[in-house]
């Protein structure tokens, strides 16, 4: 009798676990979605990594900058990203001025003494392959124009203070325009180049890259450079016109006269 009444019950149970739905805390909101062409705000004050107040547009006007938003304090992916961006860069092959690294924290509670102390962090890998990196702190106000007009969104944890956010970084034209973006934490050298000499119009790199641009676009779904379709019908359609007039020069060159 006991062990049927048992039966019953764990059945009862599995019943109910079968049909009752997972229920499973909702995901943070969190996305790195600028649009294309949007303007930073330059004249935003923010604080560097050595305690002195400067303007966002301090940082542009002459080559592109690749931003960096996060956060000093983040315990993995924050540091990961910028590892990422700074070994890409050892392998772009663009020298040293051409570009310039600036990153922000999302967070108004840290200062530019956290800032400082992440920079020597960095320092082996800026000695390796030569960036100019800048770490910025700032208020509240000035931060939410940023992440703003960059599409960032984050979602912080009240318990322990730490931010949900995406990963990526983006390249920015010298007049503090949106250039493109990169998510993740790898990136490929390649592309990265393409990206900065696209976002310089060309100021930076060599004429191999500016003729690579000249057939190719940024796919943001997969994070690289693709020849266009439209790209190759017109490369196909210059090597028959090619064939063609090469096959006529040779015809008359045999015809008899």
């Amino acid at each position: 009798m006991w062990r049927a009444f048992l039966l019953g019950c764990v059945a009862t149970c599995a019943n109910a676990a079968v049909d009752a739905p997972l229920s499973l805390p909702p995901q943070p909101t969190v996305s790195l979605a600028p649009q294309v062409g949007a303007m930073l705000p330059l004249d935003a004050q923010f604080v560097d990594d050595n305690g002195r107040p400067v303007r966002l547009r301090s940082f542009f006007g002459i080559q592109p900058v690749i931003l960096v938003p996060g956060y000093y304090r983040c315990r993995n992916l924050c540091t990961t990203v910028m590892d990422g961006v700074l070994e890409t860069l050892t392998a772009v092959g663009l020298p040293p001025g051409s570009y310039r690294v600036l990153g922000i924290s999302f967070d108004p509670a840290e200062g530019w003494t956290l800032a400082h102390d992440k920079l020597a962090a960095y320092a082996p890998l800026l000695a390796h392959g030569g960036a100019d990196l800048r770490l910025l702190t700032g208020a509240a106000p000035q931060i939410t124009q940023l992440t703003r007009s960059i599409g960032l969104r984050t979602t912080r944890d009240p318990q322990t203070g730490d931010f949900a956010h995406a990963a990526g970084f983006l390249v920015v034209a010298p007049d503090g325009r949106v250039s493109q973006v990169f998510d993740g934490v790898r990136f490929a050298p390649r592309d990265v180049r393409l990206a900065l000499v696209e976002a310089s119009a060309g100021r930076v790199g060599s004429l191999r890259d500016r003729l690579v641009l000249l057939c190719s676009h940024y796919d943001p779904h997969v994070g690289r450079y693709s020849v266009t379709a439209l790209w190759l019908v017109r490369v196909a359609g210059l090597l028959a016109l090619a064939g063609l007039l090469w096959f006529a020069v040779r015809h008359m060159r045999r015809s008899p006269r």
